[in-house]
Order: C-alpha cells, then structure tokens, then sequence
C-alpha cells in the first residue's frame, strides 16, 4: 500500500478548522458569506472549495495571525512612509493598507491560477506589469501627499527640484518593492504546482490500487464460479458409470441431463450475468439429475413469478443453495424430502428474495457456514452492494437460506 505523506505544517490549520460552512456561524460569518457568494458562483468546483477552505480558516478563531500579521503590515508601512516620507498620518494608512491588500492579491493570484505562471514570460509579464502599478502608484500618492502639506497648491518653482527627487527616490523604492511580490508570486505558484501534481499522483495511484483490487476480486470470484459443482459432476458421472456396468437402462437418460446441464451450465458460468429464468432452467436439470439418482427420495417445486425471470443476477447463486439444500438436507435423511425454489418480489422495499426451502435432516449444531455459501454472500454484496443479504434460518424440519438484494432498474 502507498505510504501517506506527511502534510505540511501549514495544512493542519486549515483543515483543522470549523468544518461548518460560513453561512451558519456568527453574524460577521454569515455577513461575509452573503457577499462572497456572488463570487464563489464564478470559480470552477476545484476552485470553490479552496476559497472557502482559506475563507473559513480566515474568518474562525485559527485565522488570527494572518489578520495580526496583515494589520502589522499596513502598520509598519505606514509608519515608514510618516516617519522618512513625511507623508501624512491618513495618507500614510490608506497606502499602508492598500499595499496589504495588494500583497494579498499578489498572492492569492498564483494560488488559485499556478499554471499562469508556468514559464518565464508569464512571470516576466507580471513583473513588468507590477512594475509600472508600483511606478504609477508612487507618482500618484506622492502628488497626493505633496497637494496634502501645500494645502492644495502646486509647489512653488524654487522647491521642484526637491520634489522631483523625493518622487525619483519613491518611484525607486516602489519599483524595488516589487521584486519581493515577483518571488511571493513565483515560489507561491511553485509550491501550488507541486502540491496539486502530488494530489494528482496520489488519486491516480489510489485509482490504480482500486481497479487492480477490483480485476483481483473478479478473478478470484471466476475462480470460484468454475469450482461451483465439480463435486456434483464427478459424483453424476461415477452413477452413470456403474449404471453403464450394470446395464441399467437410467444411464442413458441420466447421461443425457447431464450433457444438457453441463452444455447450459458451462455458458452460464462464462456469462457475467444471467437472468433468475435461465439459472431456474439450469436448477430444473440439476435436479433432474439428482432425482434420477435418489429416485422418490426427492421432491422439488420451482416457482419463479414471469415478471421475475429477466431479473439479472450472477450465475451459479441460486445453484449452489440448491445443491446444498439436496447435498446436506435431503440425501443424508433417509426419508429423502422435497426442495422448494420459491421467488418473490418485496414492493414496499423493491427487493428481490429468493428462498430454497428443504424439509430434510436440517443444521447440526456445530454447523459452519462453507465456501459455498461465502462465495454466493461475497458474491451479492460485491455486485449488488451492501443491501444484498443471505441468511441462513433452521427449521422443524429443515433449513432454508434466502437471498435478496434490490433490484435495479433495468429490471423494473
């Protein structure tokens, strides 16, 4: 079996979480929800679930120091631009907090769309693009500041060449800020890269482990579909052969069922599905068989309702509760007994059920159930799933096993 990973030390906080959606925790969550959706109904599924992963992460107890951190920033940039810019205190904030928020976006972007940021040139692209916003910005809130301390007037001529450096010096410092966003965005849409090519890996592996689990159970479940009856054959053939001896005129009528019930059991046995007609067919000359070798020692009763014969099921079911019925009910009594098929169909469940009623020697006490009947119940649940049931019940006298399992549309 694969061996998990270990997750990053980020992952656990965000998936150790309140699991609950947005929309029904307090009153800022529910708020945030209802403006968000707009939004979540224009991303792709992948990308939905992602955005409400880090939204709840954000907005839960667990999201406090990426808003400490946040706050931090727009604080510290502010405080620079007060301090060595002479910028004013709101200025200051307001730039403070829309270099944040820009920080954020840098991020979020590469996050969500790693496969724009693929090659060199898309990243050489956004890097110029940052490039001239920051250059933009810095003219911008310069002017802004300057227009803040002149009280709305341009500067007088004597004091343009000082304000043309300070707006030289702030064009340099924005444009050298946006190296560090080019690397956040880089390394963030690298490490988004391999995260998702390792998700990949791991549902592809996890898909292959499945199917091969699955041709593994269907080759073990042929296997046993081929070792159904060998017993029953070998058994029938060493009548016929002492038959033959004796010169008993039953050989050739025995030998004839049983040529006609190797001929439908071999093409049943090789078919995936078969319906509850055909394997009632095949129980027919079975039990023929079995009744021209215990002569009036066994009795049988098939009835299997018209509107159930096309119901699907696996070959060899029904079978091998016959067989057993007549193997371990009605050849050890000495007073032989009869074996009843009955189908029926459940409505108000919409359940097929099958019963193989015996009246002979019934379950001993330290009665086990064999082979047969755990391939016929893995059998079921493997193709019918898990409301597929067999149950074996003791009677007075005898036993009976039924199965059922739901029938499916193509039935209906």
């Amino acid at each position: 079996m694969q061996r998990a990973t270990r997750p990053r030390r980020s992952l656990p906080r965000l998936q150790g979480m309140d699991p609950r959606p947005l929309s029904e925790g307090n009153r800022l969550q529910r708020a945030y929800a209802r403006w968000a959706e707009p939004y979540y109904g224009k991303m792709t599924p992948e990308q939905r679930v992602e955005a409400e992963r880090i939204d709840r992460w954000l907005y839960s107890r667990s999201g406090w120091p990426a808003w400490l951190g946040a706050t931090s920033v727009a604080s510290g940039v502010a405080l620079l631009l007060v301090i060595f810019g002479d910028f004013p205190v709101a200025i200051a904030l307001g730039l403070g907090l829309a270099i944040t928020l820009t920080v954020g976006f840098v991020w979020m972007e590469p996050w969500f769309f790693p496969e724009r940021f693929a090659g060199g040139r898309p990243l050489l692209r956004k890097a110029l693009l940052f490039m001239g916003m920051s250059l933009a910005g810095a003219v911008v809130g310069f002017t802004v500041a300057e227009l803040a301390k002149l009280g709305g007037s341009w500067p007088a001529p004597e004091r343009l060449p000082k304000v043309l450096g300070g707006l030289a010096l702030a064009m340099g410092v924005g444009a050298l800020a946006m190296a560090p966003l080019v690397a956040i965005q880089w390394a963030t849409a690298n490490f988004r890269r391999r995260r998702l090519e390792r998700e990949l890996t791991e549902l592809r592996l996890a898909q292959d482990r499945d199917a091969s689990a699955r041709e593994a159970a269907e080759a073990r479940l042929r296997l046993l579909q081929a070792q159904i009856h060998p017993h029953f054959v070998f058994n029938t053939l060493a009548a016929v052969q002492h038959w033959v001896d004796q010169g008993d005129p039953r050989a050739a009528p025995l030998l004839r069922a049983l040529t006609a019930f190797l001929r439908g059991s071999t093409d049943m046995l090789g078919r995936e599905r078969i319906t509850l007609g055909e394997e009632a067919a095949t129980v027919g000359h079975y039990l023929a068989i079995m009744q021209a070798r215990l002569g009036q020692r066994l009795r049988s009763d098939i009835q299997v309702p018209a509107r159930l014969a096309s119901t699907e099921l696996q070959p060899g079911l029904l079978l091998t509760l016959v067989e057993n019925a007549v193997e371990h009910g009605i050849e050890p009594a000495l007073a032989g007994g009869t074996v009843r098929v009955v189908a029926e169909y459940d409505e108000l469940g919409g359940t097929v059920r099958v019963r193989v009623r015996d009246d002979g020697l019934g379950l001993p006490q330290s009665w086990q159930e064999g082979v047969g009947l755990a391939n016929c119940r893995q059998r079921l649940v493997h193709h019918f799933g898990a409301a597929a049931r067999l149950e074996v019940l003791a009677h007075e006298p005898g036993t009976e096993a039924v199965m059922s399992w739901p029938r499916q549309g193509a039935d209906t």
